[in-house]
């Protein structure tokens, strides 16, 4: 069905699905498509082409379907707890994926819906059945929540090389190929960047809070989230534990580190899982025991973080900094003076 308008009023009529295709000449400059069929009536037996009203094939209708919207993306919960679970959801639904040979590649905080009580995994047009003898896998999916070996296309976990004899060619390197610890480091990163990217209302609404600073915050945010390919600062908040560490624990609010005070943990128990599988490089140990190894860590890691999580809402950084709040120890200063006119 598609509406007409008249005098600004709307009226439904039907589309005919068996229309009669017109055989005049359309001309590029009408803005019409130049009608094929003409074409055939002047070149029938060197091109074989038959005509569009002999083929049955309908000319070509725009149409815009609209969806009702079922639920919320993650990003856009804002109920810490319901947030958690909406994730824990998706890794859920990323575990069942897993067991069927298949890597989702694009797990973000865009894909990951709240319908009910419940998170769900969407946009599965990047997933793919894994197969060892495919070629090279290209970089895919959403850059802040990408994988750091998808991102660079290469293992960066593989143990020390053994001493060569020095006209010794180095092995070849197998294609690199992505695996469900590479979706696994994605719930990672989306985890990370609910609590890098919020703070808690409370100490949002404080009016003077000297124990946290939305500047600090929001510069580890811009480390950790760069949102350019190659950047080191990104590897670094992965991979450097204790500095993690640190981070959670002095630049988030006290009442949200509480809650996500496992995000280091899980980044461990990730590099050991990484580790695990490349340990007899070329070959990979993606087996099932490290499959579910590693889900059953991750699962344990968003279920303590959301049972934490009490009522706790989240307010974003980006709306507290564009109050401009000064940073902890600037309301102490006093303005400057103005100088006297002399008129």
């Amino acid at each position: 069905m598609v509406t007409e308008e008249h005098d600004r009023t709307w009226e439904w009529v039907s589309i005919d699905l068996n229309p009669i295709l017109s055989a005049r000449l359309h001309l590029p400059s009408t803005g019409d498509v130049p009608d094929s069929g003409r074409l055939s009536a002047f070149l029938p037996t060197q091109l074989g082409i038959v005509r569009r009203h002999e083929t049955g094939i309908p000319r070509r209708v725009h149409v815009r379907t609209v969806f009702k919207d079922v639920g919320v993306v993650v990003k856009d919960v804002t109920s810490l707890a319901d947030n958690l679970k909406c994730l824990s959801g998706g890794l859920k639904a990323l575990y069942y994926l897993h067991k069927a040979g298949w890597v989702h590649r694009d797990f973000s905080i865009g894909n990951v819906i709240w319908v009910g009580d419940i998170g769900k995994l969407g946009d599965f047009e990047y997933a793919k059945k894994i197969d060892s003898n495919t070629s090279h896998d290209v970089r895919m999916g959403t850059m802040p929540f990408m994988a750091l070996e998808v991102e660079n296309q290469g293992y960066y976990f593989l143990p020390p090389l053994d001493p060569l004899p020095f006209d010794t060619d180095l092995p070849i390197a197998p294609p690199f190929r992505m695996n469900f610890l590479h979706d696994i480091e994605s719930v990672w990163w989306t985890f990370t960047w609910i609590f890098f990217y919020h703070t808690d209302t409370n100490t949002a609404k404080a009016p003077a809070d000297h124990s946290f600073d939305v500047h600090s915050q929001w510069t580890q945010f811009q480390l950790a989230f760069p949102g350019a390919i190659g950047r080191s600062s990104r590897w670094n908040f992965f991979t450097l534990i204790r500095h993690l560490q640190s981070s959670c624990k002095y630049v988030l609010s006290k009442t949200c580190f509480d809650v996500c005070c496992h995000i280091p943990h899980f980044a461990k128990a990730l590099q050991d899982g990484y580790r695990k599988a490349e340990a007899n490089y070329p070959e990979l140990a993606l087996d099932n025991t490290l499959l579910e190894d590693m889900h059953g860590r991750a699962a344990e890691f968003l279920r303590d973080a959301q049972e934490r999580a009490m009522d706790i809402k989240l307010s974003p950084l980006p709306d507290l900094l564009k109050q401009k709040r000064p940073r902890p120890g600037d309301e102490t200063s006093s303005p400057p003076k103005k100088k006297p006119r002399h008129d």
